[in-house]
């Protein structure tokens, strides 16, 4: 009985932790807050399906030049909340395509490293049946979504990587939020973005705010000097989710910078 009653409590610790891990990681949201409409931006919606055929949904926006940049956005909210990235990125006149994860906003499932991998897999095998080849193709990630683009690049090849705001691995990270080091075998999506990045020989852009409150500014130094090169450096001020808009000047030049030289 002392056995039975001692496995039962382990895994009800173990599952508590799994439940902590991934609340952590994840946090969908299911309504929508804007659209690109709200800001006079005409859109397409799509849906399509992952690489392991979980429904998921995009828009789609056109845009007077040849690039075309695959958003991959972070842990929070949906699609929504990034209309007004959309916005400079429209400005600057590229093709913008962005999708929401399983298990945000209108994308059926629930979100898991390796699954959201896989959609965004199958967000780039959707820009490639639309005509685009990887030459026409820029990654851009920010925070979770560096993570996610740091793996696509390895996988696909398009023209160049943008990895705005992200981090060198959910266990380094854990260090920062938690104040301690969370066992790297206790955690399940562990998005080893630092090691990945090593094997990336396409021309990377990567971003990171000196004030960044959330993830810490040496993640994105550590990932800059992990990669091999080309690459670039933009430094940042303004927090984690206002640096976009605190340093909008410097952040549309190195943009429009980086893409239209690739």
């Amino acid at each position: 009985m002392g056995l039975i009653l001692s496995i039962l409590v382990f895994l009800l610790l173990f599952l508590s932790l799994k439940y902590f891990e991934h609340k952590n990681i994840y946090l969908p949201e299911r309504d929508s807050i804007a659209n690109p409409l709200d800001f006079g931006i005409d859109f397409e919606e799509i849906n399509f399906s992952s690489r392991d055929h979980v429904l998921i949904n995009g828009w789609f926006i056109q845009g007077p030049k040849d690039k075309v940049i695959l958003l991959c956005h972070g842990n929070g909210g949906n699609i929504s909340y990034r209309v007004d990235l959309i916005e400079i990125l429209n400005y600057l006149g590229y093709k913008i395509f962005v999708f929401d994860y399983r298990g945000y906003g209108k994308s059926d499932g629930i979100p898991t490293e390796r699954g959201l991998y896989r959609d965004a897999l199958g967000a780039y095998d959707i820009l490639k049946e639309k005509g685009f080849k990887n030459e026409d193709i820029v990654l851009l990630g920010r925070s979770l979504g560096g993570a996610v683009a740091i793996f696509l690049a390895s996988r696909v090849k398009p023209s160049g990587l943008i990895v705005d705001s992200s981090f060198e691995s959910i266990h380094i990270l854990s260090k920062d939020v938690l104040g301690f080091y969370f066992p790297r075998w206790l955690i399940s999506d562990r998005f080893e973005s630092i090691q990945r990045i090593k094997n990336i020989k396409i021309p990377k852009l990567v971003i990171h705010s000196i004030d960044d409150e959330i993830i810490p500014f040496y993640h994105g130094k550590n990932l800059y000097e992990a990669a091999p090169e080309p690459k670039r450096f933009l430094r940042l001020h303004g927090s984690h989710n206002t640096s976009l808009f605190e340093s909008k000047d410097i952040y549309i030049k190195e943009l429009r910078n980086f893409i239209d030289n690739l």
